[in-house]
């Protein structure tokens, strides 16, 4: 929910689409245009689905872009520019993420006992392999009344950059909207052996280093 609301906001102000094909965000590589199944889930989800009868695999292409794509659920790194075989079992849909995708999840995926997400915040990062740098901000407001319209909203950013000897993650924040929660979960891949360094700007949610985990769906 977090990203989805995200991207909400964003389509709200820039007009871009949420689900578009991947020639949308790379329109440099000309094997996008070839008619494919897939589609990405504004930029930071590259989604695959089954779309045969009792098939339990697929192959799916990865644009050239990103230096690398991560398994979203395994943490493991694909080429891009090549095609990966993925398990597509009943109970899951094949999910990509481009390297240098800063994710922000809810730490917490059994309570649905609330009137919108429940207010944890584990943000999934997917650094490169060599050097490099990316951002992405997270939209909050209460999800429920219209005071966003008078400025009660606020703006995490979040600045992500590694290289050969670590990762660092930099998070400020804009807006006078009190956040129901003060810490946030930053999770690593579990192929990831670098370092990991965080910091938060005065005013904005503490990070902490978790584990990678994808929590069950189940109620």
């Amino acid at each position: 929910m977090p990203y989805l609301y995200s991207l909400y906001r964003h389509a709200a102000e820039y007009g871009e689409p949420i689900l578009r094909p991947t020639f949308f965000d790379f329109p440099e590589d000309p094997a996008t245009l070839a008619e494919n199944n897939e589609l990405m889930l504004g930029p930071l989800l590259l989604a695959a689905p089954v779309v045969e009868d009792g098939v339990r695999q697929r192959e799916v292409y990865l644009p050239v872009g990103p230096e690398g794509w991560y398994d979203f659920y395994a943490g493991t790194w694909h080429a891009a520019g090549a095609t990966a075989l993925l398990a597509a079992p009943i109970d899951r849909l094949p999910l990509l993420v481009p390297a240098g995708a800063v994710l922000p999840l809810t730490a917490e995926a059994r309570d649905f006992s609330r009137l919108h997400d429940e207010p944890s915040r584990c943000v999934r990062i997917f650094p490169g392999r060599e050097s490099g740098q990316s951002s992405f901000i997270l939209y909050e407001d209460d999800g429920l009344s219209l005071r966003h319209r008078e400025g009660d909203f606020a703006e995490l950013d979040f600045h992500l950059d590694w290289d050969g000897d670590a990762v660092r993650l930099r998070l400020a924040k804009r807006g006078g909207y009190a956040l129901p929660y003060d810490t946030i979960t930053v999770a690593l891949p579990a192929v990831e052996r670098r370092p990991l360094a965080l910091e938060s700007a005065l005013g904005a949610p503490r990070l902490v280093a978790g584990d990678w985990q994808i929590h069950s769906l189940q109620a």
